[in-house]
């Protein structure tokens, strides 16, 4: 028998995946680990192989301590250290290729509310499947990749409030770029502080410090400047960004109230965003139908014969699998790091995709608006960054 031990590639693949799906399955994978270098460990030094489960016979207290000591110094140790950088590349690359593929999608299927049904099911589909006990041949009982939370009837009617706002800003996010440029519905996403800040006044009564409002300034000359002065200007596309900045807000400040309470069991950042996108999923459809129900069999016939059944496919699928996972990797990164760090790094990224999204379509952009955007841009970092400052002096006067 030949012993060939996984390359590096393979392992840090393997590590990205389990980022993923969650610690069940890497437990199982772990306990995999440990038997194949049980068997190497054998092999070496008696110079055969030991069925590692068949001479354990049941006894699971040695192979516990086994476990420990490999998950000690082992791949748990690599699966937390490429835990931050792993999420920091699934979000920028997922982000990215996003943006690009939606726009793609939208220029030969322009079905914007259908189009972000679609996405919701993909990504239902796959949080779906994450949560589904798979038969392992290994295990008697099935495991799930991903741990389900268990929710009640109250519990989901909470998280609507949040779900219906989630819903109708992906909507609005999906119409903006299918009537302008991807680098003008970018920038104009820059403007949701302005609407954060008027709804936590309006709702918590929250105000901040004087130097997050002044931060406010630059956001909103730069989306006029860029706005002024986009050769691709479209109406539709303006207010369906701003709509969207609204709902996303509304969105923010909604989870806040409603999650200032623990809900349900298991209900972490991941799992959250999956109950959420299923019942946007649900909100959306009927209104769908609705307005783009009468025109969806001929306009998708349509693009079939243009670019053909299984490139069509392809795209719908890996645009929905995109903007799910986009949004866990966003959810693992954020949650990892110092709000300056969040600041700066959603600043690169929206960067990364307005410049690569003018390159890659070949969008005319002036140099007002390219200064427009620059100015909104750093506004939106400085907002951040003066808001982290504001939250940590107000943490510190609460711990005196």
């Amino acid at each position: 028998m030949v012993l060939v031990r996984l390359p590096v590639l393979q392992h840090a693949l393997c590590t990205a995946f389990l980022l993923i799906v969650g610690p069940s399955v890497a437990s199982e994978c772990l306990q995999r680990d440990v038997e194949r270098r049980s068997m190497l460990r054998h092999a070496k030094r008696d110079r055969w192989l030991v069925q590692l489960p068949r001479q354990l016979g049941g006894t699971k207290n040695s192979f516990e301590l086994i476990a420990q000591i490999h998950v000690h110094g082992g791949s748990a140790s690599l699966l937390k250290a490429l835990k931050v950088p792993l999420a920091f590349a699934g979000w920028y690359l997922l982000s990215i290729y996003y943006s690009i593929m939606n726009k793609q999608v939208l220029k030969v299927w322009n079905f914007p509310c259908t189009f972000s049904v679609t996405q919701l099911a993909v990504g239902s589909l796959w949080i779906l499947l994450l949560w589904s006990p798979l038969p392992l041949p290994a295990r008697k009982a099935p495991i799930s990749l991903r741990s389900p939370p268990r929710l009640s009837r109250g519990d989901f009617g909470k998280l609507y409030s949040v779900a219906i706002w989630l819903a109708l800003g992906h909507l609005m996010s999906t119409i903006a770029p299918a009537y302008g440029t991807v680098a003008f519905t970018n920038v104009v996403k820059t403007a949701e502080p302005i609407f954060t800040c008027i709804f936590a006044a309006l709702f918590f009564g929250q105000t901040f410090s004087l130097p997050v409002y002044l931060t406010l300034v630059p956001v909103i000359a730069g989306v006029l400047l860029a706005t002024a002065s986009e050769v691709s200007f479209s109406t539709a596309s303006l207010v369906s960004g701003l709509l969207s900045n609204v709902c996303f807000a509304l969105r923010a400040t909604t989870a806040k109230r409603v999650m200032g309470e623990p809900i349900g069991e298991n209900l972490t950042a991941q799992n959250l965003y999956g109950v959420l996108t299923l019942q946007a999923l649900g909100t959306l459809l009927p209104f769908a139908l609705f307005v783009e129900g009468g025109q969806i069999v001929t306009g998708t016939i349509t693009t079939v014969k243009a670019v053909g059944l299984f490139a069509f496919a392809k795209m719908l699928l890996l645009t929905g699998l995109s903007h799910y996972m986009y949004n866990e990797c966003a959810f693992l990164a954020l949650s990892s790091v110092h709000p300056v760090t969040h600041a700066v790094a959603n600043t690169v990224k929206r960067i990364a995709v307005i410049v690569l999204s003018v390159l890659y379509f070949r969008d005319p952009l002036t140099l007002t608006g390219a200064a427009g955007s620059a100015v909104a841009i750093i506004g939106v970092l400085l907002y951040s960054l003066a808001k982290a400052q504001w939250a940590a002096s107000q943490a510190g006067i609460k711990a005196q």
